[in-house]
C-alpha cells in the first residue's frame, strides 16, 4: 500500500487489481471481513474472476447507499476514515505520492 497526498490532506488508497484479496490493506480487509466491502467477481469462459468491489454504507444517515469500484479504481481512505471511490485518471490528476 502507497501513501499519497491530496491538496489538503494525506489519504490511504488501493488500487483495486484482480488481486485485491491478496494485497489488501489491514483497512481495507477489515472492511471485507465485516462484509461493508465485498468483492465483486464474474463467471466468464468457466472462470471466475474479480471484476471489482462494493462498498456498502451502514450510517442511519446513508443507509442503503453504496460505491462500486471497478478494476483500475481506487479505493481512498481519508484522514476521519471515510471511503470513497476515486477513477484512475481522476485520482492520478489529484493525488500525488507522498515522499516517505
Amino acid at each position: 500500500m502507497m501513501k499519497y497526498k491530496a491538496i489538503e490532506q494525506t489519504v490511504q488508497a488501493v488500487q483495486i487489481t484482480p488481486d485485491i484479496e491478496m494485497i489488501a490493506p489491514d483497512w481495507l480487509a477489515k472492511k471485507m471481513n465485516t462484509e461493508e466491502i465485498m468483492i465483486d467477481r464474474a463467471q466468464r469462459d468457466g472462470a471466475i474472476s474479480v471484476i471489482g468491489c462494493t462498498i456498502y454504507f451502514n450510517a442511519r444517515r446513508y443507509k442503503g447507499s453504496r460505491l462500486v469500484a471497478r478494476i483500475g479504481d481506487y479505493v481512498v481512505k481519508d484522514s476521519v476514515g471515510r471511503l470513497n471511490v476515486v477513477r484512475k485518471n481522476d485520482f492520478d490528476r489529484l493525488y500525488k505520492k507522498e515522499e516517505a
